[in-house]
């Protein structure tokens, strides 16, 4: 076959008003995309790190209130403990009560007493958490804005306290002084073992959770006896158990804060008590949003919310003491 004209073919292809049009466009919008890419560019880099900076409200530097904590003797007279710098405190009811840098506040017996039966309040503030051991050797967690009543030397049949808020507890075992916990209508008894009492006022339950040994629960008539991992809510007189993870009730004493599947109105209440605030939802539907996740409880407030904004679609603003939680 006779070699084709490749001239021809080629200047009936350049004069197409189509392939001429569509060339046009195309080198148009190369020399565009180089002027525009850079601006482009520009701007999502802009983009990306005011969303990674907190707002300006959030940037502001914010420590927990340091309130008073509050050890309230028998004779009425109240002592600071952030203000006791001496590691010992008083001597009362044959018991010397000192502080320890590791241990809390440490009772310990230097005689028998079992004439007068004399109490204690040890009274903890929103934004701090603390530590007790009892005369007997008993350790007990106090979690923010709780309050535990007990006897400077313990006596009698029963070894009994008196909670309020949330506390947990490692109870040194002595068959023949049960030790009692009282907290609003219901009573925990145990012999030895650790467990946590969550019983604060916006909670409409008491929620008792074994972590290790065994415990009585008794709520009017109702009474059950738990194992390890199982959790009894008292509510109205009646005894809800059930498995658990224990580690979600009882990390906050090891200085995290454990949440699965948590909402976040359940999760802003313990920022408030926490870090001192005061939380306001702003849009319906907000606080049902969950967060699932595990946050250091030594990190600042702005920190923590923003380690919930990477998980959920919400905003926190921080001013002040107050935080606005807006949907994003």
């Amino acid at each position: 076959m006779p070699e084709p004209d490749y001239d021809r073919i080629w200047n009936r292809v350049v004069k197409d008003p189509v392939i001429v049009r569509r060339h046009k466009i195309r080198r148009v919008l190369r020399y565009a995309a180089v002027i525009i890419l850079p601006f482009i560019l520009l701007l999502s880099g802009v983009f990306l790190l005011n969303r990674d900076k907190p707002s300006g409200e959030m940037a502001v530097s914010f420590e927990r209130p340091k309130n008073a904590i509050l050890l309230t003797l028998s004779d009425g007279s109240e002592l600071n403990l952030r203000e006791m710098q001496q590691k010992y405190l008083t001597r009362e009811s044959m018991v010397e009560i000192r502080q320890d840098s590791t241990k809390g506040l440490v009772y310990e017996t230097k005689a028998e007493d079992d004439t007068v039966r004399r109490y204690h309040t040890l009274e903890i503030p929103v934004a701090a958490d603390f530590r007790l051991q009892l005369s007997d050797g008993s350790v007990v967690y106090l979690n923010s804005g709780s309050k535990l009543r007990y006897p400077v030397t313990f006596g009698g049949a029963e070894r009994k306290v008196y909670l309020e808020g949330e506390g947990y507890f490692e109870v040194v075992r002595d068959e023949e002084h049960p030790f009692k916990v009282e907290v609003r209508n219901m009573e925990v008894e145990v012999l030895g073992t650790s467990f946590n009492i969550n019983a604060y006022p916006e909670k409409p339950d008491v929620q008792t959770t074994l972590a290790s040994g065994k415990v009585q629960v008794t709520s009017g008539t109702k009474r059950v006896v738990l194992s390890p991992g199982e959790q009894a809510a008292c509510v109205n007189g009646d005894i809800h158990v059930r498995e658990v993870d224990v580690r979600e009730y009882t990390s906050w004493k090891d200085g995290m804060f454990i949440f699965n599947k948590m909402s976040l109105r359940d999760i802003m209440i313990q920022m408030e008590r926490w870090y001192g605030l005061k939380v306001t939802f702003f849009g319906s539907g907000i606080e049902e949003y969950t967060f699932t996740g595990m946050i250091d409880k030594n990190l600042p407030a702005a920190e923590t919310f923003k380690v919930i904004e990477k998980v959920v679609d919400v905003r926190f603003s921080l001013k002040d003491r107050n935080v606005v939680v807006t949907r994003l």
